[in-house]
């Protein structure tokens, strides 16, 4: 594990910072050079992509050879240019996230005695033993335990009850939690960027995650030097994401996936670029559809059950594979004869098989992670903590939340730009009681776009077979049940491989991270610019869902409900293909 570590920090994070002394490598002008990159890869990319489309229809397609070029160049550009092509003037000091890293490193490597509420209340404590008390009385720090509220720091534990954290350290593990908070408070020279990361809303990963960062948080101690090599995983894992998709789908969905994620807004580097660990679940999530393109059923359910069990919401994207497998069964049922009979021909074909893999492999996991999980993080309690600290978390409104649940409660007199009172010990009390309250009105509204959309997705998959079509069809359920932090709508990425059936998702996808730039640069307030962003990736979902979808008729119901073949509808025009109901 050192090895690998070291190996990471010599090759992908080496010191270059003598190559940006340039005036065009300074932040405000590297930032509209980039700008103009994202603008130029996505829209560029897009007219590419219809261009080319457009050839085949009129029978002088393009050449592949030059394509696949094209498609390597434009991969690689959108690759650097999620990280600003590694411009240090423009990202983090020393490449890592500061903010991330207090958080999940302090978060995993002391969860046995800080759990899910005391880590910035232990953090404060550590402060006054460190000699930092007389500053205390005028600062703030969030409380955890209750409201998830700033509170002054005389109002919390802190002053009053120090053993309500130290009890919990033994002598050893307290000194060096001390050691570690003091080289992140230097590390922000103590000013108003520490003071922040005490505000923010603490550590949230389930215990599954928890244990991931465990092993590699006590490989070292917090330094620069350790924090370099723990932040270039998320690099690999990236670099991983963008080669499953080449060995999956091909260099042409490897070319729309990869400009999609590199630039669009929501995901962007600032939020977990540079962090600890961050990205493993969105890996997982995108390994699941190759694996499952692929026929490796039984290692694709394991990827998705460890993504759902390190962020929790992905896995509601298996909907879409239980949508497929559902109708894959009750298509059998149609040929006649009843549930028995049905149940015998689906028990006969090679999908039961491929289904009872799938299923399988995602049970295994879950049998396997769970409980070590809970041995490394303290005991199967860490599950019942996490449940109730994450029903305090998801139940506290954030201006950068994204889902249906921000598009119907964000209105104009409850933005954060009237309703943020400074004079509050929380600025944002006001404005998350308001959205709370919009949500209980609006709350059966968008129940019945969850049902409508559930309805849609299985309409849309019928007929089709394949089950890595089934999972980016539950993108736009997830963000209708869920109100996720913006940088979670990375998993728009999997929608990309649609395109492998259905040429027209590429430019459309293209397009929507290129006009989530520009949405990001048209708005001032936080809040404003998530919602539009809602919006946005909302109809970016629906339009995938309608790529696959066939209109509905009653003639189509009909037919389907009584095994019989799908009505012809009008001709397609010259070059389009109808996605496949069987193979890979």
């Amino acid at each position: 594990m050192h090895a690998l570590l070291a190996f990471l920090n010599t090759h992908l994070l080496a010191d270059t910072s003598s190559m940006w002394t340039a005036p065009v490598f300074q932040k405000e002008v590297w930032t509209g050079v980039m700008r103009a990159v994202r603008y130029l890869l996505t829209f560029g990319g897009a007219v590419l992509l219809m261009y080319e489309i457009r050839a085949r229809k009129l029978r002088q397609p393009l050449s592949q050879s030059m394509m696949k070029g094209m498609a390597v160049l434009f991969t690689v550009l959108a690759f650097g240019a999620y990280f600003d092509f590694g411009n240090p003037n423009t990202r983090y000091s020393e490449y890592y996230h500061r903010h991330e890293f207090y958080h999940y490193y302090l978060g995993s490597k002391y969860f046995e005695e800080l759990g899910y509420a005391r880590l910035y209340e232990c953090s404060a404590v550590a402060e006054v033993e460190l000699g930092f008390g007389a500053e205390m009385t005028n600062r703030e720090i969030r409380d955890l335990a209750h409201k998830n509220l700033i509170k002054p720091v005389p109002d919390t534990e802190v002053l009053k009850n120090p053993g309500h954290c130290k009890d919990h350290f033994s002598d050893k593990d307290w000194e060096a939690f001390k050691k570690d908070v003091l080289w992140f408070r230097n590390s922000a020279s103590g000013g108003e960027y520490w003071k922040s990361m005490l505000k923010d809303h603490g550590y949230n990963p389930p215990p599954v995650w928890t244990m991931e960062g465990k092993i590699f948080s006590n490989l070292g101690v917090a330094d620069d030097g350790f924090f370099k090599k723990l932040a270039a995983i998320d690099v690999v894992l990236h670099l991983g994401i963008v080669l499953l998709i080449y060995w999956a789908f091909g260099w042409r969905t490897m070319m729309v996936a990869t400009v999609f994620w590199g630039c669009n807004a929501p995901a962007n580097f600032y939020w977990t670029g540079g962090a600890f660990l961050r990205q493993d679940w969105i890996f997982f999530l995108v390994a699941s559809i190759c694996l499952a393109r692929k026929r490796k059923f039984m290692l694709a359910g394991a990827a998705l059950a460890w993504s759902g069990l390190i962020r929790v919401f992905p896995a509601g994207l298996f909907w879409g594979y239980g949508v497929v497998i559902l109708t894959t069964f009750l298509s059998m049922v149609f040929k006649g004869g009843g549930l028995k009979a049905g149940w015998e021909r689906y028990r006969q074909t090679r999908f039961f098989r491929e289904h009872s893999r799938l299923i399988a492999g995602a049970a295994l996991c879950v049998a396997v992670l769970v409980p070590v999980s809970a041995k490394i993080s303290g005991g199967f309690d860490s599950y019942t903590s996490f449940w109730k600290h994450i029903t305090l978390h998801t139940g506290t409104g954030l201006t950068n939340h994204m889902g249906v649940k921000t598009m119907l409660t964000h209105t104009w007199d409850g933005r954060m730009r009237f309703t943020r009172d400074n004079s509050l010990d929380d600025p944002f009390q006001p404005w998350k009681d308001g959205r709370h309250q919009r949500d209980l009105k609006t709350k059966p509204i968008r129940y019945g776009i969850a049902l409508a959309i559930a309805l849609w997705g299985v309409w849309a998959m019928r007929r089709t077979r394949l089950l890595w079509v089934g999972l980016p069809m539950g993108l736009v359920l997830v963000m209708t049940l869920t109100d996720l932090t913006c940088y979670y709508f990375s998993m728009f990425l999997i929608a990309t491989v649609l395109s492998k059936i259905r040429p027209g998702v590429g430019p459309m996808m293209m397009i929507g991270s290129g006009a989530s730039q520009l949405l990001l640069d048209s708005y001032y307030f936080v809040d404003d610019k998530y919602t539009a962003q809602s919006w946005l990736f909302f109809a970016i979902g629906c339009l995938a869902m309608f790529a696959v979808s066939r209109p509905f008729s009653m003639d189509r119901l009909k037919a389907w409900i009584t095994g019989k073949p799908e009505p012809k509808s009008p001709p397609r025009g010259e070059g389009s293909a109808p996605m496949p109901a069987h193979g890979s």
